[in-house]
């Protein structure tokens, strides 16, 4: 029987490190062991999380962010697969049970994701949910999962020494693209995780996820052997996706700050590629997917809004 250890890394996090370490203790396939990272909280998070006694070893480090905080718990975790869970996210009480089921079905496979929603209840599981299959290309157009809802083989994690402090803002998304270089990603297509994005928690703002984009764009560049023009293309549609995301927000620094990259000489040629390729299939599926929440609020599962999209990371 394959074990599972839990990292959740907390910053500040005393008011909503209670309902995330239940959540994992209410799992219907048990962890073996939960690892609470402190990353020098100056609240109550410490003896919130002391409060389930045995069940639960708290790490306490020096603050230094959310990548520092998980790989602390990676230094010390014991069981064949680890899981992430923020301090403010909550997971379905058969998160567990449905990632292991769908990897033991697909051997080789060493890193489950799944779907997440904001708020709400959870619905029961289907009994053989739809899994995707997640590629280096389907990674580099868009992170395709929050952190809570991964479980991944914790030999590969030590393998790629963990998360790059150095991206931080966007260090969760390295991560994976480093990860489905050297391994099978499979995506459970259902709501395992409870998105709660609040205040004090590891969320960055817009700009620095961008700049921090940027960053991780540089260093899969150089590390690649993909064809320039098809990172350049790529490249053109994150600066798009970020000048919208600007201009929603209504942050005109910075829309136009993405707009001059958008149209620098390198990757103008690009936009109409970029545009028809990424852009106009990205709306379509925005407003289909809201005309359909109109419709039907309590429907199966939504997807985030385009500003939810790129802030989905809290690292």
């Amino acid at each position: 029987m394959s074990t599972v250890s839990v990292i959740i890394p907390a910053f500040n996090a005393a008011s909503t490190i209670g309902a995330a370490i239940e959540s994992v203790l209410s799992q219907s396939h048990p962890a073996d062991e939960v690892l609470v990272v402190d990353d020098g909280s100056t609240d109550n998070s410490v003896k919130v999380a002391s409060r389930y006694g045995r069940f639960v070893d708290i790490i306490r480090t020096p603050n230094g962010g959310p990548s520092h905080a998980r790989n602390e718990g990676l230094m010390r975790a014991r069981g064949d697969w680890v899981a992430f869970l923020d301090a403010d996210d909550r997971w379905h009480p058969d998160k567990l049970k449905v990632q292991l089921r769908v990897a033991m079905s697909s051997p080789g496979t060493q890193v489950v994701a799944a779907d997440w929603r904001r708020g709400a209840d959870f619905r029961p599981v289907p009994a053989t949910p739809r899994t995707l299959q997640v590629s280096y290309d389907n990674l580099l157009a868009m992170n395709q999962f929050q952190t809570s809802t991964v479980l991944m083989v914790r030999s590969l994690t030590l393998q790629l020494r963990g998360f790059d402090s150095s991206m931080n803002g966007a260090e969760d998304w390295d991560f994976w693209l480093r990860a489905v270089r050297q391994a099978n990603i499979l995506k459970v297509d259902w709501p395992l995780v409870q998105y709660r994005d609040v205040s004090g928690g590891y969320s960055k703002d817009l700009a620095r996820s961008y700049d921090a984009l940027q960053r991780m764009w540089k260093k899969h560049t150089q590390n690649s052997d993909i064809p320039p023009f098809r990172y350049a293309r790529l490249e053109t549609w994150h600066h798009i996706r970020f000048w919208l995301a600007f201009t929603l927000q209504k942050d005109q620094k910075h829309a136009r700050l993405a707009w001059n990259m958008t149209w620098q000489s390198r990757l103008r040629r690009h936009v109409p590629y970029a545009a028809t390729k990424y852009l106009l299939p990205y709306l379509t599926r925005r407003f289909l997917e809201r005309r359909k929440r109109r419709t039907n609020p309590h429907g199966r599962h939504g997807q985030p809004t385009e500003n939810s999209t790129l802030r989905r990371s809290k690292t």
